[in-house]
């Protein structure tokens, strides 16, 4: 009984040694974020990760699927994961048993001058006959050599674990990039349709200005205005011709970035503007609770996938003090004549060694504590990034509500002035006044619906910030 006790001690204790991994284990850290966002009401986050499906625009839909498609930064950051998941199966292979096969032929030649007097001065033996200079032969050989390297302590097993957590962090950093991506393109789409609105309030602008100066010179011609009236309103007519150039530069300027952006050619039109419908009314922006956004912001996936990394490599740099264990074995065949080769003319070799580290001259500790100070800063900065985040969304939040409350204030103020107008033009219809007054309050009212369109492109890249912050 005894005996059989003694005879599964040795395998016990492989096994517990097997089983020893030295170093820190990771655990995740809580992120540093409020209970509830201020003056947000939590609902549960959507299952759909197209967030700009909030907008309800089948020509944003169509731009989002092509740049999800086609666009040229998400394509290289998803080669990048291809990269890291090539390291990780590196990483994992390193702790599998080495093979590899060798043969080889060479013609060789060993010299012999003087070894007759070596034999006579060691072995007392004195050649009959003279020696040849030297021995020609052929050397063949063929053999197949194995080790492996026990992973005692774990540092084949941290490795892989840091090698998994960079590739969780470079998928995170994916996300990221896709996110920002789809950012842009709906920035960029819904700053190109106010472009386009704004030139359509120009050009009305421009017929205002026209009828104005038309109106101008009759009065000169009567002597009702002076030359000064004149030159006024031909700069201001030439002012507003002014920011219609500008206006169709900025469109032409935006477009060309909106094609880059789904995948296309700077002179390719990125969609059809006959196909644009008006746009719908924002709904509210399904606001996710921090503890979700700390679940699905890709910078904070991102940062607390490089701490576990960081957190890895130390376990690593700990295993390099202990001694290493490797399995070898050979088995080779070398012979000088191909006749001979056979199972006869083998060699073979195994067994175990041991490579203990004595003295490095201080390398060791100092990479274990660079190791540390690497985790250090990689906690750091998931801590930034955290907070970075909160105040991120705290901030879109706020910009998203002052957005909505200013575009109230001007949906408002349009509404009035188009009451004004209609006013106006009644009594200039019954004739109780001139047609100034009347133009002065359709370009009042061109003044408003102008502000209106820039506040609701305002408030459209407020509610795209939001999805950005909240991580989609």
């Amino acid at each position: 009984m005894h005996d059989q006790k003694r005879s599964w001690a040795p395998l016990l204790l492989a096994v517990a040694l097997a089983s020893c991994t030295v170093g820190p284990n990771f655990a995740p850290p809580a992120a540093i974020l409020p209970p509830v966002w201020q003056s947000a009401a939590p609902v549960s986050a959507s299952t759909d990760a197209r967030w700009w499906r909030s907008f309800d625009d089948p020509v944003l839909d169509a731009l989002e699927a092509r740049a999800g498609s086609a666009n040229l930064d998400i394509a290289a950051v998803i080669e990048r994961i291809t990269a890291v998941r090539i390291e990780r199966g590196q990483a994992r292979a390193a702790g599998a048993p080495q093979v590899e096969g060798q043969a080889g032929y060479s013609r060789e030649r060993i010299g012999t001058a003087g070894i007759a007097s070596v034999t006579q001065t060691l072995l007392g033996v004195t050649p009959t006959t003279t020696p040849p200079k030297g021995v020609d032969f052929d050397l063949y050989s063929a053999g197949v050599g194995a080790s492996w390297e026990l992973d005692l302590w774990g540092s084949h097993r941290r490795h892989a674990e840091a090698a998994q957590a960079s590739v969780e962090a470079i998928e995170a950093a994916a996300r990221g990039v896709r996110l920002s991506v789809e950012a842009e393109v709906a920035r960029t789409y819904f700053q190109l349709r106010g472009l386009s609105d704004e030139r359509r309030i120009a050009q009305d602008g421009v017929a205002l200005a026209e009828r104005n100066a038309t109106i101008t010179r009759a009065l000169l011609t009567r002597g009702l205005a002076t030359p000064i009236d004149v030159a006024a309103t031909e700069e201001k007519l030439r002012a507003l011709h002014g920011d219609i150039v500008e206006l169709d530069h900025q469109a032409a300027t935006t477009q060309r970035a909106l094609a880059i952006l789904v995948g296309g050619t700077p002179d390719t039109a990125p969609f059809d503007r006959t196909t644009l419908r008006p746009q719908s009314p924002l709904p509210a922006a399904a606001v996710r609770v921090p503890s979700e956004v700390a679940r699905t912001r890709p910078d904070i996936v991102e940062a607390e996938a490089r701490l576990h990394a960081a957190t890895a490599q130390i376990g690593v740099a700990h295993a390099d003090f202990y001694p290493k264990i490797s399995l070898t074995g050979l088995f080779d065949i070398d012979v000088l004549n191909l006749a001979d080769f056979g199972w006869n003319a083998r060699s073979t070799s195994i067994g175990p060694s041991l490579s203990l580290p004595i003295f490095s001259g201080g390398r060791l500790q100092r990479q274990l504590d660079l190791r540390r100070s690497e985790e250090r800063s990689a906690a750091l900065a998931y801590r930034q990034t955290v907070l970075n985040a909160w105040r991120e969304v705290d901030d879109a939040l706020s910009a998203s509500r002052a957005a909505a409350d200013r575009t109230s204030l001007f949906d408002r103020d349009l509404a009035s002035r188009r009451r004004t107008v209609a006013m106006v033009e009644a009594r200039y219809a019954r004739g109780d006044i001139a047609a100034s007054p009347l133009l002065d309050a359709r370009q009042a009212a061109l003044s408003a619906e102008l502000a209106i369109v820039r506040q609701r492109v305002a408030t459209a890249l407020a509610h795209i910030q939001l999805h950005r912050a909240l991580g989609g």
